[in-house]
């Protein structure tokens, strides 16, 4: 592992009591393995998704989704699994009951539109998926999957691509990494209406602040990690890594987890008190040719599961932050395992 501090954050973490984790501080509880609730990973060579018993790493179920769909994310909202099925005929946002294990509705969206990274607001009410073969954005009401909307980022142009779309903690504003165009975008998820849009060059993920006024992007061209002010509408990247991507805070903020798209596959924990990192690898020793999909983060901030694809035993690692940022077991997933998220039990 290699450790790093950079940019002294603008920003410091509330600490709510902290805990050692290797050679860096975090803040908050820690629980005790097993972690409740099943593990959800999507599939692109498979063309499935997978649960996995998030304390024991035992298969659940696994569920085909349509054929050639490549399906690259998924998120749960109101004991649902919404999942991007991208390059679908046509593409479909799949939408499965996890505990039946079978798809419950699809809504089918127009070729072309790529449906891609998957984020649920904070209570599961909405969900959105970036159409990143398109500028829009897609809205639906989790209550019945109603669609509220195919929200265009910018009605001048039609090159930009939404990669992701991630909404304030009151779930009234959308934020969204507008790929092409290079600008991060706010608006209302309920009229479509664009609050701002400014120039993040690079940008590609978003993780928003409990209280509105940051939000951490991954710019994953650049290899840097920006800090924006969303009330001031500027940024000051604080991190160098290696094609950064995904992003998952911990409920305090104390942790912050990044995956990254170089070989071989790795997460980067970072404690956002003073942006030190480590760099932990996915897959086994000796894969070099494996990269790392997407991961979830529990709330305390205790553990990590990191899809990685590449290499001989593709699936989903599982790191104890607790226990120097180690991989503790390895989710077997053959294919191209990619977005990962949990179920509640």
């Amino acid at each position: 592992m290699s450790q790093q501090s950079l940019l002294t954050p603008t920003r410091l973490a509330h600490a709510i009591g902290l805990v050692a984790i290797g050679s860096l501080v975090f803040a908050g509880q820690m629980e005790d393995r097993p972690v409740s609730g099943t593990i959800w990973a999507a599939n692109r060579s498979n063309h499935s998704i997978r649960g996995f018993d998030a304390g024991t790493g035992a298969v659940v179920a696994t569920v085909a989704m349509a054929a050639n769909s490549q399906p690259g994310d998924l998120v749960h909202a109101k004991g649902k699994l919404y999942v991007a099925e991208e390059f679908g005929a046509p593409p479909a946002i799949a939408i499965v009951d996890p505990e039946a294990g079978v798809v419950v509705h699809r809504l089918v969206l127009p070729g072309g539109a790529r449906p891609h990274h998957v984020h649920a607001s904070v209570g599961g009410n909405l969900v959105a998926a970036g159409l990143f073969g398109t500028d829009t954005v897609v809205v639906l009401d989790t209550h019945d999957d109603a669609v509220l909307g195919v929200w265009d980022s910018n009605p001048l142009t039609t090159t930009g691509r939404v990669h992701a779309g991630a909404f304030s903690k009151d779930g009234n504003t959308l934020y969204l990494a507008i790929d092409v165009a290079n600008e991060l975008v706010a608006l209302d998820p309920y009229t479509g209406r664009v609050f701002w849009r400014m120039s993040v060059p690079g940008v590609h993920e978003i993780a928003v602040t409990h209280d509105g006024k940051s939000a951490y992007v991954s710019r994953r061209n650049a290899n840097r990690i920006a800090l924006v002010d969303l009330e001031n509408q500027t940024f000051e990247d604080v991190l160098t890594l290696p094609l950064p991507d995904t992003l998952r805070l911990s409920a305090n903020e104390g942790l912050l987890t990044v995956g990254l798209r170089s070989s071989p596959a790795q997460l980067a924990v970072v404690a956002t008190s003073t942006f030190a990192f480590e760099l932990v690898t996915l897959s086994p020793a000796g894969e070099t040719t494996t990269i790392a999909g997407h991961q979830w983060t529990s709330p305390s901030g205790r553990f990590t599961f990191a899809a990685y694809e590449g290499g001989a035993t593709p699936g989903v690692a599982v790191i104890d932050h607790a226990d120097g940022n180690r991989v503790v077991q390895r989710l077997g997933y053959p294919g191209r395992p990619h977005g990962v998220d949990r179920v509640r039990p």
